[in-house]
């Protein structure tokens, strides 16, 4: 017996106990309520008891509708946790339950930035090993095959004789081989190299050939001579020659002709001696240069001292040429000079190149 309540089961009050009835709403108190008993309305029994609906209590007792009698079967929709499960925000016991949420979407923003500086990364070391192969490539080509050194031709150190009245008559010619023309890279200039050999058996003095420019109708546009600065060819020997010239709008051919003058030189050759020649390829529009040191070896002082640098393309023939002054032009015995020819304009690129060092003893 409960002081605010009925005893279980009592069959005397309506409605509540096991039969229908038990005692009125509220126990033992005057209805509805009493002092409450165990509450209106429900008690132990209906609404509420043992059976539906109510559970222990009236609704927010100990248990929403649902109880442990149907509907709801042990408990609310949802099973033992609130409706929602983990997807849902919490919920009041007993509610009904809501569409799940999804969960919540992650920016990837981090992530593409983070792929987008790798790419970028990766396609500055990729641009730079592109930039540094091609560099090296081109630096390669320049330097792989360098124009090799041909030998340059000995000087006597001795008179040259005028031949003798009673000799035989010798034979003075020369010609021009090779003879090409070419643009120069600026300007309107027009420059030609060959070679003038001495084909004779007499020596040929201050070797040249004349070169003539014409139009498509044959007629003469101008002249000059592919000359050198040697004062003496013996004979069976070859110099470089070279002419630079205004360009005539209307070129179209040129010819070329020699003829050999018998040598006045009476004095002696110099021995000179070639040494530490170094050949420096073209880069950009800087010229190609060749430079080195010539040591005078003859007894007396070398007067008009020169060096005559040719250029050969791969098939021989001359495609560049200067004739540059060693020192200030003379050498005492045993003393050295230096030269560096640079040449700018060339026919064809150059596959070897030679010095020639040239001397006199007045």
């Amino acid at each position: 017996m409960d002081q605010q309540g009925a005893p279980r089961g009592a069959a005397n009050h309506p409605p509540g106990g096991h039969p229908p009835g038990g005692p009125p709403p509220g126990g033992h108190g005057p209805p509805p309520g009493g002092h409450g008993g165990y509450g209106p309305p429900g008690g132990y029994g209906p609404p509420g008891g043992y059976g539906p609906p109510g559970g222990y209590g009236p609704p927010g007792g100990y248990g929403p509708p649902g109880g442990y009698g149907p509907p709801g079967g042990h408990g609310p929709p949802g099973g033992y946790g609130p409706p929602g499960g983990y997807g849902q925000p919490p919920q009041p016991f007993g509610a009904a339950p809501g569409p799940l949420r999804p969960p919540p979407k992650r920016s990837h923003l981090a992530l593409y930035v983070g792929i987008g500086c790798g790419a970028v990364f990766l396609l500055c070391i990729l641009a730079g090993a592109v930039t540094i192969y091609l560099y090296t490539g081109v630096a390669a080509r320049e330097l792989a095959a360098p124009p090799a050194p041909l030998p340059s031709a000995p000087t006597p150190d001795g008179l040259v004789d005028a031949p003798d009245a009673g000799a035989p008559p010798g034979v003075l010619r020369a010609e021009i081989r090779d003879l090409r023309g070419f643009p120069a890279r600026a300007g309107k200039l027009h420059h030609f190299v060959g070679e003038i050999h001495n084909t004779g058996t007499l020596p040929v003095g201050a070797p040249r050939a004349k070169v003539t420019l014409h139009d498509a109708r044959g007629a003469a546009l101008g002249s000059g001579d592919c000359a050198t600065q040697v004062r003496f060819l013996p004979p069976g020997e070859k110099v470089p020659c070279a002419l630079t010239t205004p360009r005539p709008a209307a070129l179209a051919t040129f010819k070329a002709e020699i003829a050999a003058a018998p040598a006045s030189f009476r004095g002696k050759l110099a021995r000179l001696a070639i040494a530490d020649t170094k050949f420096t390829p073209t880069r950009g529009q800087s010229p190609y240069l060749v430079s080195g040191r010539i040591t005078n070896e003859s007894s007396f002082t070398a007067r008009s001292v020169l060096a005559i640098v040719s250029l050969h393309g791969a098939d021989g023939k001359v495609v560049g040429v200067s004739q540059i002054p060693v020192g200030n032009g003379d050498l005492a015995p045993s003393a050295s000079g230096t030269f560096a020819a640079s040449i700018v304009d060339v026919a064809d690129a150059p596959a070897t190149w030679q010095v020639l060092a040239v001397g006199y003893s007045e």
